[in-house]
């Protein structure tokens, strides 16, 4: 009885159902690709603005100091629960520098690497907004990856979406010249 089923539902299925299924996907893909570009266009104006509208300063570090705490995440449920602690640091630089005569301070979580290099009393390039200094930002790296990153997700998803979409294609032509031969 079940391979009567299963045969009687092979029979009755469309032609080109796979090549439908990779042309939703692909749609979905290319949806979330289009979400991608609005997240990047959304996230990246900081950026973008801090690029174009930016200058260059001199700031001078007043304080360093560490923030260690421990994480506990668990996996699983009732007898089988997993507890996995970790102990995190986060690392923050208090700075200083002037512009226009008037002094701006602020303290930043920072990377571990550029917390390395640094150390109290050291000066370093600051990249601020000309109109409002109190926005600024000490590691180069953000600019550049707040950029790439959502920018390589979209055309990671535009490129497998279009992919998808050729492969539908394929194997809907490929069902339809079957269904072709089997006719004759």
């Amino acid at each position: 009885m079940p391979e009567t089923t299963i045969q009687h539902a092979a029979e009755n299925m469309h032609p080109d159902g796979g090549a439908k299924i990779l042309r939703y996907f692909s749609t979905f893909l290319f949806v979330m690709a289009l979400f991608s570009c609005l997240a990047l266009a959304f996230l990246s104006v900081d950026a973008v603005r801090m690029v174009i509208f930016g200058a260059d300063g001199q700031a001078t570090i007043v304080d360093m100091r560490t923030d260690t705490y421990r994480t506990v995440r668990t996996y699983g449920g009732g007898s089988g629960t997993v507890l996995d602690a970790r102990m995190r640091t986060d690392y923050y630089v208090t700075y200083k520098f002037a512009v226009d005569g008037q002094q701006f301070q602020r303290e930043r979580r920072v990377s571990e690497a550029f917390y390395r290099e640094l150390s109290t009393d050291e000066q370093f390039p600051v990249r601020y907004l000309l109109g409002n200094p109190e926005e600024n930002y000490i590691d180069r790296n953000w600019v550049s990856w707040s950029i790439i990153t959502p920018a390589l997700i979209a055309i990671v998803l535009f490129g497998t979406g279009y992919l998808f979409r050729r492969v539908a294609k394929i194997a809907a032509k490929n069902a339809a010249l079957n269904q072709e031969d089997s006719a004759n």
